[in-house]
């Protein structure tokens, strides 16, 4: 008996050991799942064509959210989630952050649409356009909460030669 139980002990202890090692996983990203903080980032996302009223973008549009943590060279390697507007052209979102940290955070959006344009005689013209839109880089500490405004422009149509871009 002695044996048998001195088997058991050692197998036991090998499996303690095995399982303790497994558990350490190192977490080389930002996730909101695992981490218990957040920050909440959302907003609103419009296009503007040329000479024109900002309007609301359609239900569904994509939003790259751009996120990460500065290095001590003050470089960020960014994470991004991608999320979609509601029909009113609201988005939010939760992401993860380490505790007392804080984030560098920016949006970015495109579509395609129509926008007025000028063609290489001067002349004014209606031409199918892709729309593109960034923000600015904003700092958002660990527990708080960042609002953008996003309005995109047309930065190149599509639809016919000779179209001033």
């Amino acid at each position: 008996i002695p044996i048998i139980m001195k088997k058991t002990f050692i197998l036991v202890c090998l499996s303690a050991m095995a399982l303790s090692l497994a558990g350490c996983v190192e977490q080389t990203e930002l996730s909101g799942e695992t981490l218990p903080q957040k920050i909440t980032v959302s907003g609103y996302v419009r296009y503007v064509e040329a000479g024109e009223e900002p309007e609301l973008v359609n239900p569904g549009t994509p939003v790259n959210i751009y996120y990460g943590i500065p290095d001590e060279k003050g470089s960020v390697q960014f994470a991004v989630k991608t999320v979609a507007v509601n029909r009113d052209a609201f988005f939010e979102v939760e992401i993860g952050c380490p505790p007392a940290k804080a984030l560098k955070v920016k949006i970015q959006s495109s579509m395609e649409g129509t926008s007025d344009a000028v063609d290489e005689d001067g002349k004014k013209t209606n031409s199918d356009a892709h729309f593109y839109g960034e923000s600015a880089l904003k700092d958002v500490a660990c527990g708080s909460a960042v609002c953008f405004t996003l309005d995109m422009r047309p930065v190149s149509f599509t639809s016919e030669p000779g179209i001033k871009q």
